[in-house]
C-alpha cells in the first residue's frame, strides 16, 4: 500500500487503510505468538529481514502500479507473463551479483557437484514456484498489487491454521489474537467489496 502510495500514485479509504493495518498487524502478531525462547539476536535480526522484505515489496507493488498507470495512457496492457518475465530477470541478475559479490557461487556449485539429488528437488522448487507465480502475476496484471497483499498475507493465516489443525501445532494465546485481528480484516475487507459490487448493480 505504501508503495502503491508514494510511487503509484493510488488513493485509499481509511476503511482501507484499517483493513491492511488489521491483517498485516494480525500476522505480526501471529509470528511473535509463535517466538520461543532463545537467542534474541537472531530474533531482531529475523524481524529486520522480515520488515525490510515487507518495504521492498511495497516499494516493487508502487512501481508495478505506476507501470500500469503509464502503460494504459499508452493504450498497453501489460499481460502477466510480461511482468513475471522481466521481474524474475532482474531477480536473477540481482541473486548473482550478491552471491558473486558474497564468493557463494563457486561453493554453491560445489555443493550441487557433490550432492546431484538436489537437481530432482530444484527442478520441483522451480516448477512449483513458476505456477505459484502465474496466479500472482495474474493477479498482479488485472487486479491492484493491494489486491495480491491481500491475499498472500491472507494465505499465510491459513497456512499456520492449517498447521495446527492439520499437524498438531500449538498456538499461544498472543498468536491466536493475531490471527482473529487478520480473520476480522479480510472479513471487513470482503464485506466492503461485496458492497461494492451490489451497489454498481
Amino acid at each position: 500500500m505504501a508503495g502503491s502510495l508514494l510511487l503509484g500514485g493510488a488513493s485509499y479509504s481509511i476503511r482501507e487503510y484499517l483493513q491492511v493495518a488489521a491483517i498485516i498487524g494480525g500476522t505480526a502478531v501471529v509470528s511473535m505468538g509463535k517466538k520461543k525462547g532463545g537467542a534474541s539476536g537472531s530474533s531482531s535480526m529475523g524481524v529486520f529481514y522480515i520488515v525490510l522484505s515487507l518495504v521492498l515489496d511495497g516499494v516493487t507493488a508502487g512501481f508495478q502500479k505506476r507501470l500500469k498507470v503509464e502503460t494504459e495512457k499508452a493504450g498497453v496492457k501489460p499481460k502477466p507473463y510480461d511482468f513475471m518475465f522481466w521481474t524474475n530477470l532482474y531477480m536473477c541478475l540481482t541473486a548473482l551479483v550478491i552471491a558473486g559479490g558474497l564468493g557463494e557461487v563457486g561453493s554453491g556449485l560445489a555443493y550441487c557437484s557433490a550432492n546431484p539429488e538436489i537437481f530432482t528437488k530444484i527442478t520441483k522448487f522451480a516448477a512449483c514456484s513458476a505456477v505459484g507465480q502465474s496466479f500472482i502475476f495474474y493477479t498482479i496484471a488485472n487486479f491492484d498489487p493491494l489486491v495480491l497483499s491481500t491475499v498472500t498475507t491472507t494465505r499465510k493465516i491459513f497456512s499456520v491454521l492449517l498447521s495446527i489443525f492439520l499437524k498438531g501445532h500449538s498456538l499461544s494465546p498472543t498468536g491466536w489474537s493475531g490471527i482473529a485481528l487478520s480473520c476480522g480484516g479480510i472479513i471487513s475487507e470482503l464485506q466492503s467489496k461485496a458492497s461494492g459490487k451490489k451497489k454498481k448493480t
